[in-house]
């Protein structure tokens, strides 16, 4: 990495030797001017200059980063880098450093996204309500047989390929790996999550005797197409990856939420599976922000469900022990609703289709998920 550094530095010198004054400490570095050829080259080692400095500094600090931390490579990028010559993506980068650099309140309260929540879950109870109770033999649950898991896996791949076909948001599934569906005798903290190492939705093994049928369809969604498959293919910097994680999980459930928009999706199965699991990842949200708050308040919060006790007890415990993380997804996700005019309730109640500025919106989101979403917002805004 460092020879890679040498050089670079070597050829900007050489081709900006006549733009360049000498640099004072904390003076950012600027270039002259320059045509054809030159500035073509000059921009592209620039960039890669840009890129090089961020690598090193990510491979060294591994670790949480503090504010500054960020304000130690925005300095070094300064001073090292002619700012104007980067690239639309190092912009962005540059703009979520800027922000991150500054110090953090002593505490971050989260009235907002509070009021959102509970805002968005009352919604939902209405609207489940009015479903009435599920149709015990819709949802039975796949049960411990080889023949009934195998069913169910295949169900969810029959899913995914479905939308894939359909692709209502006209997103580029083309370039993607392949996709695999299989149980692991991993012990996870959830019953399905996807596995970026293999591009594969993994079903819990002790799982099977939870899930229902309909809710293959929910999986392949969120975490198939059009969500964590699609979504993590790789993208930005690793400056930013715990934001960069939730944000993903974030807009995976708003896409989900968007397909009440669809009328593939509109069927009483689909809609029941869906804002289930809505109404459970909103519930977890909140759980995360009252800690306080028992198993009975957190059953109340969620209404009628098709979720037997168990798995609910199940929810509210790994809530309650990954608070940070799942009140940065619901930040994400109320500013995502929020930019996009998506609501996510508003969105199972079949009153519309998808309008084209929601569907503008959630593309051109799609695009700053590597980011602090308040930070490429506000500097694009």
């Amino acid at each position: 990495m460092s020879v890679i550094r040498a050089v670079t530095t070597g050829l900007l010198a050489a081709v900006a030797l006549v733009g360049c004054s000498s640099l004072q400490p904390g003076e950012p570095r600027t270039t002259s001017p320059a045509s054809g050829n030159q500035g073509f080259l000059r921009t592209q080692l620039e960039q890669a200059l840009f890129n090089e400095i961020v690598v090193r500094f990510s491979a060294a600090h591994p670790g949480p980063l503090e504010p500054k931390d960020y304000q130690n490579l925005l300095t070094e990028l300064e001073q090292t880098v002619a700012l104007t010559e980067i690239s639309s993506l190092q912009q962005q980068t540059l703009n979520a450093l800027r922000k991150s650099a500054q110090p953090h309140p002593p505490e971050e309260p989260a009235p907002g996204l509070a009021a959102w929540v509970a805002q968005e879950l009352a919604a939902l109870r209405r609207i489940r309500a009015s479903l009435g109770t599920t149709d015990p033999g819709l949802f039975q649950t796949v049960g411990p047989t080889r023949a009934a898991r195998q069913q169910f896996l295949g169900l969810i791949e029959a899913s995914i390929e479905t939308h894939r076909v359909l692709n209502p948001l006209g997103l580029q599934f083309s370039d993607l790996p392949p996709l695999l569906v299989k149980p692991s005798l991993l012990d996870a903290q959830t019953a399905f999550f996807y596995q970026p190492d293999d591009a594969s939705i993994r079903i819990t093994a002790a799982s099977f005797n939870d899930l229902s049928f309909p809710e293959a369809e929910v999986i392949a969604l969120i975490h198939g197409l059009p969500g964590s498959h699609f979504l993590r293919q790789p993208i930005g910097t690793p400056l930013f990856s715990d934001a960069q994680t939730e944000n993903q999980n974030a807009m995976a459930i708003l896409l989900l939420a968007a397909m009440g928009h669809v009328a593939f999706y509109q069927t009483p199965y689909s809609q029941i599976a869906r804002i289930d699991f809505l109404t459970l990842s909103l519930a977890r949200y909140q759980k995360a922000m009252r800690p306080a708050q028992t198993f009975a308040q957190f059953q109340a919060s969620i209404g009628p469900s098709h979720y037997a006790p168990e798995r609910l007890q199940r929810a509210f415990s790994s809530a309650a022990a990954l608070p940070r993380a799942l009140i940065l997804q619901g930040h994400a996700l109320r500013s995502l609703s929020t930019k996009t005019g998506l609501s996510i309730s508003a969105a199972q109640t079949h009153e519309a289709t998808l309008t084209k500025a929601q569907r503008n919106g959630l593309l051109r989101h799609l695009n700053r998920l590597a980011w602090p979403l308040d930070a490429v917002d506000s500097a694009s805004e």
